[in-house]
Parts: structure tokens; C-alpha cells; sequence
């Protein structure tokens, strides 16, 4: 049933599109000037969110974010669900748990056949804790049509533009004539390890995927995305002093020194494979040999199979021992699969390409990413995935993170003119 309902669904837009603009239909020229008279509201919603700090360990702040987000689809008669945070399992953070996770459901009350099943994904947490110096929401003094502030492009702009996007349709009537299930976690910065798995259950069920990841400051999408793994290499030795005992000593760090040029060795380009040993730690004071040391490993991958591989060879080095007396232990996740150009996810793009032509925006090539998101889970279950629907920004994870003030309104009615197009197939053919 699910396949016979997204072919009908994409039976009005299977066929080769045109690359003419055409002229908008008089409902989608007013959806867009209704969305762009609120850029200064999306504004101020997005200073507000930016402002409530809520880095992946923060459960107080992301606790308050989730009731209010809970809120705002509420308003929108989604019926919300919040589930309450568990722990991630991530060494050193065992006991640590997420913020809630949100679900949010809508059915359709307008009777067509079939009735479409979008699912929208996001998350809500940063990598910004509350000990950070990167806080505050502020306009840039260099460039007045951006804005600065923790999360406002990865992707609290992105949640802005999402239920913007669904207050115009709901506004239009068109929220009414599709299934809709949003899906908010709070652990995507550290691989959605706890969301994961109801993520891909939630896609298995759904039409067309959509995620508010943030787009390129130009605005080009994200075409197709590597795989992405995190792995800790943790060694533990034997501590003496460094005087009295160096020889009774068996140096952790020494032992992990050797391993780390093993590691990064890996990095395989003409493949797409890549390892950075991202941070090390170890010992306790100079005149100690140092009993534990440990690093943190990325790994990124064009396929799946070449991160199976990197696995098995960070196993097998984890195993050899260089420092007589020392131990390493592994532990590790490839937690995002390879996203690569599929067919249907390539039409969605297109669709969203052809939207931008006829509002008279640019629409510049669209990229392959060496980041991963939840999109990534989601295509990957073989949902239609379309993941960088969120602003146009920049600078992700640093204190200069930045978001284009008037791509808030211009990504919205994107957004949700992508969202109507699909529903009523008026797409344009050759």
C-alpha cells in the first residue's frame, strides 16, 4: 500500500521537469507575501530560542526548549508526545541523560485519496553548554543582513523556518490535507544514539522525509552526504613515580602516542576516507606515569563498507600493544550512514530547485557533504529524504555561527510551498 501511495503520489512529478520559471499560482503568491511580512517575528522567535542555552547536556535547558516547542505544534492541533530523556551510553557520559525527545502528530481531516505522509525532522540541541563564552543572539556588526548566536543556523533557524512553514499552511488550509509527523530530538550533536531507532521506525511509515538542517550561505542544498562514525580509544597502563618508580611505570599516553599516527594513517582520499583524532587526554601530574589516556576518533566514508572496514582496522590496532603492561580499549558507533544521490531524494531536490526558480531566487549547484544528519537514517530506510531545508548560514559549531536574516521568510515559503506542490501535484512538466 505504502508504494502504490507514494506512486501516486509522484506520478504528477515523475517526469522530466523544465527549467523555465513559471508564474505562481495567486495562493502561493499570497502564502509568500504572508511569510515574508514575518521575517521580523521569525526574528524574534529565533533570538528568543537562541538565548535559552541548550547543549546536549543541558537537561534544564532543553527540558524548557521542548515545552516550547511542545507548545507551538500544539497550537497547531498536533497531538504531542514527549518522551522523556535516556541515557546516551557514550564513555564518560554513561549516566548522562538527553533532553525529551518530541513527537508531534497531525492526520488529515480533508478527505483525499491517498493522503500524503510527510515526516519532518529536527533537533534542538547545540553543541554550545552552558559554560560556553558563545550565548547570546546579536545582529552582526560587519554585515546587517546576518545575525549571530549559538544554534541559529544548526538548527534553531531551521525550527523557526519549519513551524512558520506549517502556521502558513495551517493558515491556507492545506496542513489539513496530509499526515503529518514531526519528530524533535535533543541528541543529534552526539550521533542521535537514543533517537535513532524511532527515527527510522517513523520513516519506514512515512512518504516524503524532510529535515531543517541548514542550507549553504548561497544557498545551495545538499545533494548527497558521507557516512560518519565516532570511536574512543581509551588505553590504561600501570602509574609510578617518575623518579623513584619510571621503571615499574607502564605510560598510557606513550601507548596511545604510538597509536594515534596508526590511526590517522587510515585516511584513505582517493576513497573518501577520513580519521582525525579530534582530542587526547591523559595522565594526572608531571612527576606521574601516566595509568590511562584516551582520544576521541571521527570517521568519515563515501560507503558503508569502507567504514565496516575502518572499524575492523581500528579493532585490530586497539590490540596491538606497543607499551608492555598497557591495555586499549575500543568503543565505537558508525552512526550515520553514507547519504548518497538517490533518485527519488534527487527529484525532491529538483522540485525544491524549480520552487526557488519561480520565486526568482538563485539556485546554485547543490553539493555532496562530509556531514551527516538524520537524514542520513532516514534515506537510508528508503524514505525520500530532503535534508537541508533549514536556513542559509554558516560557520556551524563555532562562535561566528551565522544565519541570513531573509532566508528565515525565503526558506519557509519554500518550505511550505514544496509541502502544497506535493500535496495537490501541481508541478510543472515539459
Amino acid at each position: 500500500m505504502k508504494v502504490l501511495i507514494r506512486f501516486m503520489l509522484l506520478l504528477a512529478w515523475l517526469l522530466p521537469a523544465g527549467s523555465a520559471a513559471q508564474e505562481l499560482e495567486p495562493e502561493e503568491i499570497a502564502l509568500e507575501v504572508a511569510l515574508d511580512d514575518q521575517t521580523r517575528v521569525m526574528l524574534e522567535t529565533l533570538e528568543r530560542w537562541v538565548e535559552l542555552n541548550t547543549g546536549t547536556w543541558n537537561r534544564e535547558g532543553l527540558e524548557r526548549m521542548a515545552a516550547l516547542l511542545a507548545e507551538s505544534l500544539a497550537s497547531l492541533d498536533f497531538v504531542v508526545e514527549l518522551e522523556p530523556g535516556r541515557v546516551t551510553g557514550l564513555p564518560g557520559r554513561e549516566q548522562s541523560r538527553t533532553g525529551p525527545l518530541i513527537i508531534a502528530r497531525r492526520a488529515p481531516s480533508v478527505k483525499t485519496a491517498p493522503a500524503a505522509r510527510f515526516l519532518l525532522v529536527g533537533h534542538y540541541d547545540t553543541v554550545f553548554e552552558p559554560d560556553s563564552r558563545f550565548q547570546e543572539f546579536r545582529l552582526s556588526p560587519e554585515d546587517p543582513e546576518r545575525a549571530l548566536g549559538p544554534g541559529v543556523a544548526d538548527m534553531k533557524g531551521g525550527l523557526v523556518v519549519m513551524l512558520f512553514a506549517l502556521r502558513a499552511l495551517a493558515h491556507t488550509g492545506d496542513l489539513e490535507r496530509a499526515a503529518w509527523t514531526v519528530i524533535l530530538n535533543a541528541d543529534e550533536e552526539v550521533g542521535s544514539l537514543v533517537s535513532r531507532e524511532r527515527i527510522e521506525a517513523e520513516a519506514r511509515k512515512a512518504d516524503f522525509g524532510f529535515v531543517f538542517e541548514g542550507a549553504r550561505p548561497d544557498g545551495a542544498m545538499i545533494r548527497s552526504r558521507r557516512g560518519v562514525g565516532q570511536f574512543q580509544m581509551r588505553v590504561e597502563g600501570v602509574a609510578a613515580h617518575a623518579g623513584n618508580g619510571h621503571a615499574q611505570g607502564r605510560s598510557a599516553i606513550r601507548e596511545l602516542a604510538q597509536k594515534v599516527p596508526r590511526v590517522e594513517a587510515l585516511t584513505d582520499y582517493s576513497r573518501g576516507i577520513t580519521l582525525n583524532v579530534g582530542t587526547l587526554e591523559g595522565g594526572t601530574k608531571r612527576n606521574v606515569v601516566p595509568a590511562f589516556a584516551e582520544a576521541w576518533i571521527d570517521v568519515r566514508f563515501d560507503q558503508q563498507e569502507h567504514g565496516e572496514e575502518v572499524r575492523g582496522k581500528l579493532e585490530q590496532l586497539a590490540g596491538e600493544v606497543f607499551v608492555e603492561g598497557t591495555r586499549t580499549r575500543l568503543w565505537g558507533t558508525l552512526h550515520r550512514p553514507p547519504k548518497p544521490a538517490a533518485v527519488d531524494t534527487l527529484r525532491l531536490l529538483e522540485l525544491h530547485e524549480e520552487l526557488a526558480r519561480d520565486l526568482g531566487l538563485d539556485t546554485p549547484a547543490s553539493v555532496h557533504a562530509g556531514g551527516g544528519t538524520d537524514g542520513s537514517l532516514m534515506q537510508a530506510v528508503g524514505l525520500p529524504t530532503l535534508d537541508s531545508l533549514g536556513v542559509r548560514g554558516g560557520n556551524a559549531h563555532t562562535e561566528e555561527e551565522f544565519v541570513v536574516i531573509q532566508s528565515l521568510s525565503e526558506r519557509a515559503t519554500l518550505a511550505a510551498l514544496l509541502f502544497r506542490r506535493l500535496l495537490y501535484g501541481s508541478v510543472r512538466r515539459e
